[in-house]
């Protein structure tokens, strides 16, 4: 069974069932919070955009690399002020070991905040739900200039300076993919699903 300290949400998106295992978010673990990610087949590490990695967070990491579990990276509250994501990309990579691969870049923070670049699928994720191309004219009546051209350059020396998200590595746990948004603002929580679905390994039998 599980403790009644993880909450669990299951639900079916595009003809996959998701079953989420929240485990607690404070310092009290119990050996049920544990015993729940030996149960799991990947992880999504939750990381706050403004305070980077909490001591509970890499408590959980710990216990997933014992087991080379696949983990997705969701960094949070981007519509608050937030540390610049590549000084949180730094982070992840010196603290935890591994290989971060944004598969999305984030365009503004806090009251600036505009929504997200898909890497991995060459198109504009923006807040209000519109979703389009990088060289498209109307990007520019969507965001302001100053902004969409520091868009255009962190994107260029994103892909210059982080490894392409590999598949085989993330399913051995030795790569993260990235993502960037707002769950309080149901932003980007359906990219992340989206890359679960695709790339995550299918439930395995367990003894």
């Amino acid at each position: 069974g599980i403790s009644v300290t993880t909450s669990v949400m299951t639900f079916i998106r595009d003809g996959v069932i998701f079953n989420l295992l929240d485990t607690p978010g404070h310092e009290d673990f119990s050996e049920d919070t544990y015993r729940t990610l030996t149960a799991v087949d990947s992880a999504v590490m939750v990381i706050d955009a403004a305070k980077g990695i909490e001591p509970q967070t890499r408590k959980l990491f710990e216990v997933c690399r014992l087991r080379d579990m696949p983990i997705a990276t969701f960094i949070n509250k981007l519509d608050r002020e937030a540390r610049d994501p590549f000084e949180l990309m730094d982070q992840i990579a010196d603290e935890l070991a591994l290989d971060v691969a944004p598969v999305a870049w984030p365009i503004g923070s806090g009251r600036d905040f505009k929504g997200c670049y898909d890497l991995i699928n060459d198109r504009v994720l923006l807040m209000g739900g519109e979703r389009t191309e990088m060289d498209d004219p109307k990007l520019a009546d969507l965001i302001p200039a100053a902004q969409l051209s520091k868009l255009r350059d962190e994107a260029e020396l994103v892909r210059a300076a982080c490894p392409e998200f590999d598949l085989t590595a993330y399913l051995e746990g030795h790569m993260t993919p990235v993502y960037f948004g707002s769950a309080l603002r149901n932003f980007a929580v359906g990219h992340l699903l989206s890359g679960i679905s695709l790339y995550s390994p299918p439930p395995r039998s367990l003894p």
